[in-house]
């Protein structure tokens, strides 16, 4: 499914959210790579989950991925789910449905 990366994230008021460290918009690629990139010590993950992790947070990066398949979805809800806040996965999983 077709994904656009570069749509932004908003607080209740329209409001383009920012990185708190850097200012710069916060984007779907942006929550996406993070999300891939992350590591919680508590659930290790091998290394060639890791590699693919990397793989996609790159092509993301990179501009090379204009869409998903089904399995890269399910993974990135399920690392943005974990990772970002109630306002950001709100936004993220409607985002990532979209065709």
């Amino acid at each position: 499914m077709k994904i656009d990366f570069s749509r932004k994230f908003t607080n209740f008021n329209g409001e383009v959210l920012k990185d708190t460290q850097s200012q710069k918009e916060l984007a779907l690629s942006d929550i996406c790579i993070e999300s891939l990139l992350s590591v919680d010590p508590k659930s290790p993950v091998e290394g060639v989950e890791k590699l693919k992790r990397y793989n996609l947070a790159m092509e993301i990066y990179q501009g090379k991925k204009e869409s998903l398949s089904a399995e890269e979805v399910v993974l990135l809800k399920e690392l943005i789910g974990k990772y970002y806040t109630t306002l950001v996965v709100g936004q993220a999983f409607p985002m990532l449905d979209t065709d």
